[in-house]
């Protein structure tokens, strides 16, 4: 059973470093937090509850700050940590426990819409010299003509205004991305305006995307890496503020690497049988059509599929399950991208399945990481084939054994799955799942009652008192 359970000692060796954070003073809260901005989004939309979202980092600081919105707003707040999934995303769920009007969401977030409650986000204020990203930019992009589009984490949100005012009359073409929040407005008009990853920005008519030059202002994180899996026809470039030299780094070679790991997870799913469906989130919109399309992709090739909802994925949880061939992790852009090499089934997201299930969608440069976008609506969304009454076959890139899909029996399987009423078959055969078929080849099935087999016993009393010493045991004397 090691290798399905935890025994609790990779956690004892875990060395955990202390988060580097103190609690702010009073004095600035008010300011760092921008809570006279909170009071007056309160008050305006006359809200009575309201819970305050915190990351772990920022926890400290929640007491003070609940205690000031009280006094001033005159709402009940209530304070939300620790959430399910990823702290970057809204726990509308929690929200809705204590029945709260909206939510405030302190500190980074992916932003990706929600469906059920009003949001206010309070982006975290990190410093910044612009002067540096200005001689930075002077000094890579030669060609004042060059067209650049900023984009960012929203850590320096609050800097983006005073950049474009800098660099916008020494380059004319400059396009900046603001957060997809309706707080935040853009620069340009709305012509051609595109929402990628949380951000909105506009280019001018004419023009396209990949004729610029993509410029990330953070660290070299999740969200870096989405925007580089995203803009993959473009050149993208980097430039960390904390850095103590200002340079721009070009992020040539990273997309090529990273295909070639999520190319070899679409023959593992081609190679699966079972797929597990991972509820990664339960704050993001559409997150319930997503779960719907997999298992949609998952019929037209054969597939079986079980939904699982653990809350954060870790290898014990998920090594509960090992009849699962691949797992399909429906989550936020930013934790959708696991980590899977210490698991003992492959971890993919939505677009590797539509990758390996539709025949109709292309392998490219290009990786979709926002779930939304590949359903019906969405700008990267492939409508699903015409069920063809012909085998499909084709060759394992891992095995080397033939795949075969019998189309057929799939349609006669849609075909009567209205009719819930048993019939007589001329082959005699019967629908198993795959999940309890391989339950019953397990040599531990789990604990048995036997029923009839055992003996009946009367309750006998056991042993009573304190782990260190029961009242059976002997008593401990002192050696004098």
């Amino acid at each position: 059973m090691a290798a399905f359970s935890s025994d609790g000692q990779r956690c004892i060796e875990q060395q955990v470093g202390p988060i580097n954070v103190s609690p702010t003073p009073l004095n600035e809260l008010r300011s760092a937090y921008e809570l006279d901005r909170c009071d007056s989004w309160i008050q305006t939309n006359h809200y009575s509850k309201v819970c305050l979202q915190f990351p772990d980092e920022l926890l400290c600081d929640a007491p003070d700050i609940v205690l000031i919105l009280q006094n001033s707003s005159g709402a009940h707040c209530y304070i939300l940590g620790d959430t399910s999934y990823g702290s970057c995303c809204v726990d509308e769920v929690s929200a809705e426990h204590v029945q709260c009007d909206g939510i405030i969401h302190f500190g980074h977030a992916c932003l990706s819409p929600t469906r059920r409650l009003p949001v206010l986000y309070i982006f975290p204020k990190n410093p910044f010299d612009v002067e540096r990203l200005c001689s930075a930019v002077n000094a890579t992009f030669k060609d004042r003509k060059s067209k650049l589009l900023f984009i960012y984490d929203v850590t320096y949100a609050h800097k983006i205004d005073e950049v474009y005012d800098t660099l916008s009359c020494l380059y004319p073409n400059l396009v900046t991305a603001y957060p997809n929040v309706s707080s935040c407005h853009t620069k340009e008009g709305k012509e051609q305006q595109q929402v990628c990853l949380g951000s909105r920005f506009c280019i001018p008519e004419g023009t396209s995307l990949d004729d610029y030059n993509v410029l990330f202002i953070g660290k070299d994180g999740r969200t870096f890496t989405n925007y580089l899996l995203e803009f993959g026809d473009c050149k993208i470039f980097r430039y960390d503020p904390d850095e103590p030299v200002s340079v721009i780094e070009a992020a040539d070679g990273k997309i090529s690497k990273f295909l070639m790991k999520r190319l070899h997870l679409v023959e593992r799913v081609k190679d699966a049988k079972t797929l597990g469906i991972l509820i990664g989130t339960l704050g993001v919109d559409g997150y319930l059509d997503a779960v719907d399309q997999i298992k949609n992709l998952a019929k037209k090739a054969g597939k079986k599929t079980y939904i699982f909802a653990v809350g954060r994925p870790n290898i014990p949880k998920l090594a509960n399950f090992p009849e699962i061939d691949v797992f399909v992790l429906v989550a936020c852009p930013e934790n959708s991208l696991l980590d899977w090499k210490d698991f003992y089934q492959p971890v993919v997201s939505l677009y590797e399945v539509e990758l390996a299930c539709n025949t109709l969608r292309q392998w490219s440069t290009k990786y979709v990481s926002d779930f939304r976008q590949l359903l019906l609506g969405g700008k990267d969304h492939v409508q699903l084939p015409e069920i063809s009454m012909e085998n499909f076959s084709d060759v394992s890139l891992i095995t080397g054994k033939v795949r075969n899909v019998d189309i057929t029996n799939i349609a006669s399987a849609e075909s009567d799955s209205s009719n819930r009423s048993i019939t007589d078959r001329g082959d005699l055969t019967v629908c198993l799942s795959t999940g309890s078929e391989f339950l019953v080849n397990r040599t531990w099935q789990g604990l048995e009652q036997n029923l009839g087999q055992n003996p009946v016993e009367l309750a006998t009393l056991g042993r009573s008192g304190i782990a260190s010493s029961y009242h059976s045991e002997p008593v401990q004397r002192d050696a004098d």
